[in-house]
């Protein structure tokens, strides 16, 4: 094979296109210099916030509904909803609201446990609660407990749950109780957060 000559062999400072070449492609890409980069963005999720309801323009109450709904029967759930507050507004001649209020806070719980694997067994650890967080588990507690209770139908379980539960009593405040003293008896694994 013949040898090229030196002469006629391109190097790259010899020709300003081949260096251009190579001093781009041994730049370092950086996020301003990439125009990949540049498109992406990022996209954080955010946070909903729930809904009013139609009659009492109250997120409390549209929460309540989408948990008492089943199998897409929104319109059901509403009523249900609606004929329990009327029932509470007849018995005890106050704002059905007030008392609705009065009840998700006395059963919302401030601890809960949760069970956690440490070295082959597990502990039942307590955490604190959000206040959201707290509010999903009790309007949960106070639908289970209605649905518990014996009766005709269930706006009348409801408005009685709701009743007891705004005077610190029901199946509800007894399951909130049962948690907080479970929390307060697996106090020593606190650390295993």
């Amino acid at each position: 094979m013949p040898r090229q000559s030196t002469a006629k062999k391109k190097t790259a400072k010899s020709d300003p296109i081949y260096h251009n070449r190579l001093v781009n492609t041994a730049k370092k890409k950086t996020a301003k210099s990439d125009p990949i980069y540049h498109n992406r963005s990022v996209h954080i999720a955010k946070k909903k916030t729930a809904k009013s309801d139609p009659i009492y323009h109250n997120r409390l109450v549209n929460m309540l509904v989408n948990r008492i709904l089943k199998h897409g029967k929104k319109s059901l759930a509403y009523r249900i909803l609606y004929r329990a507050m009327k029932k509470i507004q007849q018995r005890t001649d106050k704002n059905p609201l007030v008392v609705l209020r009065q009840a998700i806070r006395g059963v919302t719980p401030k601890v809960t446990v949760k069970a956690r694997r440490r070295s082959g067994s597990t502990y039942q650890v307590p955490i604190k609660i959000r206040s959201t967080k707290g509010k999903v588990l009790a309007i949960r507690w106070l639908l289970g407990a209605s649905r518990k209770r014996p009766g005709r139908n269930m706006d009348f379980k409801l408005s009685y749950e709701l009743m007891d539960a705004a005077r610190k009593r029901g199946n509800a405040i007894r399951k909130k109780e049962e948690t907080h003293r479970m929390a307060e008896a697996n106090r020593a694994f606190a650390h295993y957060r």
